[in-house]
């Protein structure tokens, strides 16, 4: 998905507005393609303060939250695994590597909490100040999507911690960790996604009576959400994006997504809903690219 949707997202800039880059005055206008990651620090302002701080219409907040919210509701952060638009990237990168060459064994309860503290921070600022810090400064993903001109001081700044946000959190530092570094500290939507995925009906379960404490399931999640203590309670932490590679990986078979509140495996229903939705959302991006080929223009609407 992700590479369907980069390279259709980046034409639709090229053809509509001229170039990739988005520069400031583009940015204080209402035609920038809103995105998920914005839904908690933008929703809440429009809604208390009545002021959209993102510059893209209400209409395109609405349509965008509708869309995620029905796809979380039912896969919980299994979004970030299936359906994301931007997971792929530290995904990929994580996944390159043979074999960790910095080995990060686990998140410690401060650097859990870390990316609840940090999205409550973007939502204080975006209600006191009106203002999506996130986007305009901190979002590493800026540096394949809407990158910054860089003509003046303070654009030639963004640039760079975006470029140095994008080394460390979605391209070295995964590749080096083997851990999905962005999805798992710094993406403002992992909070939201979790509570939301509270009401999912699925769930990630290990069978005790058939696991024997290997630790294949640890070593192989790339999200920190699988753990010694965790496993020992039957399943992973509730931020688990149930990418399901802890069950390729265990030896016994002992771990299945089940329905929650029964013992009922379901693995192969959960997986083949999360792929068909995620083709579905595919074939949006590739048909965009097909009418682009017919006809020059492409446009996300």
């Amino acid at each position: 998905m992700v590479i369907f949707f980069t390279v259709a997202f980046s034409l639709e800039h090229q053809v509509n507005r001229g170039s990739i880059l988005l520069t400031g005055t583009q940015f204080e206008s209402a035609d920038v393609p809103i995105c998920p990651i914005t839904i908690p620090f933008v929703t809440l302002p429009l809604v208390f303060r009545g002021e959209m701080i993102f510059p893209a219409s209400v209409k395109t907040l609405y349509s965008i939250g509708i869309f995620w919210l029905a796809f979380a509701l039912l896969f919980g952060r299994g979004w970030c695994s299936w359906l994301c638009f931007f997971g792929g990237i530290d995904q990929a990168c994580a996944a390159a590597a043979r074999k960790p060459n910095l080995k990060v064994k686990g998140l410690s309860r401060p650097w859990r909490l870390f990316p609840y503290a940090f999205l409550l921070f973007l939502i204080l600022v975006a209600l006191a100040a009106l203002y999506p810090l996130y986007c305009a400064w901190l979002c590493p993903l800026r540096i394949a999507y809407d990158p910054p001109s860089v003509n003046t001081t303070l654009e030639w700044l963004s640039a760079v911690v975006f470029v140095g946000g994008g080394l460390v959190f979605l391209i070295g530092g995964p590749y080096l960790t083997k851990k999905r570094l962005y999805c798992s500290l710094i993406c403002p939507l992992l909070p939201v996604n979790t509570v939301v995925g509270l009401l999912s009906p699925f769930r990630v379960k290990v069978d005790r009576e058939k696991c024997n404490d290997c630790g294949a399931c640890v070593r192989v999640c790339e999200s920190f959400a699988m753990t010694g203590e965790s496993l020992a309670r039957g399943g992973p932490v509730m931020e688990c994006t149930r990418c399901g590679r802890c069950m390729d990986a265990c030896p016994r078979g002992a771990i299945d997504y089940r329905l929650i509140g029964t013992g009922i495996g379901v693995r192969p229903v959960f997986v083949t809903l999360a792929v068909v939705f995620n083709l579905l959302i595919t074939s949006g991006f590739i048909m965009a690219l097909v009418r682009f080929l017919q006809t020059g223009e492409i446009r996300f609407a």
